[in-house]
């Protein structure tokens, strides 16, 4: 069976797409972060790129968040309350 088809990745058909910015060795990198709806607390962090500028990084972010997120039932969404994310 091909990745794309396993089962511990369904999930992420119905995870909600947020995104993050930290600034690391004078770059800006930009991650998305796939939030499953089911279970808040299981989630997947993926480096997407680092940009000169934190304006520029917020530009990729947001765009890379609206392509991740395209789902033809909406937008899923996670109670805020139900996970934190640490950077430490």
């Amino acid at each position: 069976m091909n990745k794309r088809n396993r089962p511990e990745s369904k999930w992420l058909l119905d995870a909600e797409v947020q995104y993050k910015i930290d600034k690391h060795k004078g770059r800006w990198e930009v991650s998305l972060m796939f939030i499953d709806t089911k279970d808040p607390k299981h989630l997947l962090i993926k480096k997407i790129g680092d940009y000169r500028s934190k304006k520029l990084a917020e530009i990729y972010a947001k765009n890379m968040q609206k392509t991740a997120a395209k789902d033809f039932r909406g937008t899923q969404k996670v109670n805020k309350d139900d996970y934190h994310i640490n950077n430490n």
